[in-house]
């Protein structure tokens, strides 16, 4: 939302709005269902879907290689980590969250995100956004609020969107907000890029001084 809005696709305000609105009808669907996510490290995705079909849960997070994030009820995410283990992954915990994001626990807020967007006036982006449904750029607005509807239940296409930047020649990346989680995601997909974090005043300025070498 936030790279859509920069690229004027939305106006600020409701760039804001749509944050908002999305936010708390996700956690309406969050409070009519007990679910949860769990990280599965160090096994393939084949193995993890495997894991999922087994287990009725869902693949919501395809990070880095090794790491893939699961989403689904409390309890059977529980097994799909022994399931996990079992099967050879390293690691597999839960996580801290409110709810099953990015499956099908979220579709009640689906068609009310979707009701949203088609009150909002959307533009074509001035520059290219990857969508994390497609790993492909975002095209008509007819389409960016399709994807946008989309993403509430669906995958998280995060390395194939990395993927697809450094096939278009991309080599330097800036993760913006406190932490370097998404850094760190892009070292394990491609070593050779060159990652940057904006979190405060410092960060900022090492940041350029690194851009400008």
């Amino acid at each position: 939302m936030t790279a859509l809005t920069a690229a004027g696709v939305f106006e600020f305000q409701d760039g804001l709005k749509i944050a908002r609105q999305r936010g708390r009808f996700m956690q309406e669907a969050c409070d009519l269902t007990r679910g949860g996510m769990a990280a599965v490290l160090g096994l393939d995705l084949a193995a993890t879907r495997a894991v999922c079909a087994e287990a009725d849960v869902e693949v919501a997070n395809l990070n880095c290689p090794g790491q893939i994030v699961i989403s689904g009820e409390l309890e059977k995410i529980a097994r799909a980590c022994q399931l996990a283990k079992s099967k050879g992954a390293k690691r597999a915990v839960a996580l801290p969250v409110a709810g099953a994001y990015h499956s099908r626990l979220m579709a009640g807020a689906r068609p009310k995100v979707a009701a949203m967007l088609a009150a909002v006036s959307i533009k074509s982006p001035a520059v290219p956004v990857i969508s994390n449904v497609t790993a492909r750029p975002h095209t008509t607005p007819g389409d960016i609020a399709a994807r946008l509807a989309e993403q509430v239940t669906s995958e998280v296409r995060w390395e194939e969107s990395m993927r697809y930047l450094l096939e278009q020649g991309f080599t330097r990346f800036i993760e913006l907000g406190p932490g370097t989680t998404l850094c760190g995601f892009l070292k394990r997909i491609d070593p050779q890029a060159r990652s940057f974090n904006v979190a405060d005043a410092a960060s900022l300025e090492a940041t350029a001084r690194g851009l400008a070498e």
